[in-house]
C-alpha cells in the first residue's frame, strides 16, 4: 500500500550538494532540522474511544506508543514549503519525493493548520454568523467530505454533539489517525490555505527514519509550477 508524498525544505546554498547526498544515501532520520516532532500510535484504539461520552485529549494523547515523525505533504504543499514558507535569502529550495509503504510505516494526518480549527470553531465564526448553524454544518460537512473523504463525517458529526472544545479536539485526534481517512485525504485536489497562510492539498506526519530506498528523488522545484491560489482560505471561509 504505497503512498507517494513530498517534503519541502530550504538549505544554505553552500550545503545543497551535501544535503542532497546525505538524503539520497542515508534517508531522513527526523532530527535534521530545527523542528522535531513526536507522534503516537492511536489507530488500534479508535473504536473504543469513539464511544466514550466524556472523551478528552487525555484519552487520545496520553499513554500510547510514541514515535518520531516528520511532516510531509502533497506536491503542491511541498513546493509551498520549499519556495515560500521555509525559503530565505541565500537558501536553495529542495523537494524530497518519497514512496511510503503504509504496511510498514505509521502515517497520520497533520491537522494543525486546518482540520483542528474546523472541528473546534465551525459554529463560532463567519460561517455560522452568516448562514446560521444548520447551514454552516452542511457547508462544513461538504468541504470535509471532499477534502478527507466520506468517513471523516463520522467524526465531525460526533464532535458537533458537544460544545466542549477539548472533546472536539479529541474527536479530531481519532479522525486524523483513521487509515481510511488518511487514504482519502491523500487523493484530495482542493487547495487549502490554513494557519500562517500555509498552502497545501494534503498534510501528514510520517514515521521516521525514512530509509534511502524510500527516497525517490531530491530536486530543486520549479517556482512557476504552482500558483498557490487557494480554493479554501481558513481565515475568510471559517
Amino acid at each position: 500500500m504505497p503512498l507517494e508524498l513530498y517534503r519541502g525544505i530550504a538549505v544554505p546554498r553552500n550545503r545543497v550538494n551535501s544535503v542532497i547526498s546525505r538524503i539520497e544515501n542515508f534517508g531522513i532520520q527526523g532530527d535534521e532540522g530545527f523542528w522535531r516532532f513526536m507522534g503516537w500510535k492511536l489507530r488500534p484504539y479508535i473504536e473504543q474511544l469513539f464511544q466514550k461520552k466524556d472523551l478528552s485529549t487525555k484519552d487520545t494523547r496520553k499513554g500510547y506508543p510514541e514515535l518520531p515523525v516528520v511532516a510531509y505533504a502533497d506536491e503542491l504543499g511541498a513546493y509551498y514549503y520549499a519556495l515560500r514558507h521555509n525559503y530565505r535569502e541565500g537558501y536553495v529550495p529542495l523537494v524530497i519525493r518519497a514512496r511510503i509503504d503504509l504496511r510498514e510505516k505509521y502515517v497520520y494526518i497533520d491537522g494543525r493548520d486546518f482540520l483542528y480549527a474546523v472541528f473546534g470553531l465551525w459554529d463560532k465564526r463567519n460561517l455560522a454568523k452568516t448562514y446560521g448553524v444548520e447551514k454552516a454544518y452542511q457547508i462544513v460537512s461538504d468541504v470535509l467530505r471532499k477534502v478527507y473523504g466520506e468517513k471523516m463525517l463520522r467524526y465531525f458529526e460526533k464532535a458537533t454533539q458537544s460544545q466542549r472544545y477539548d472533546y472536539r479536539t479529541a474527536m479530531c485526534d481519532l479522525a486524523v489517525h483513521d487509515l481510511d481517512v488518511v487514504l482519502s485525504h491523500a487523493d484530495n485536489r482542493i487547495v487549502i490555505r490554513g494557519r500562517y497562510h500555509v498552502t497545501f492539498r494534503a498534510a501528514f506526519f510520517v514515521e521516521t527514519p525514512i530509509k534511502s530506498e524510500e527516497i525517490v528523488e531530491v530536486f530543486e522545484p520549479d517556482p512557476y509550477r504552482f500558483s498557490f491560489e487557494p480554493d479554501i482560505d481558513l481565515y475568510t471561509w471559517l
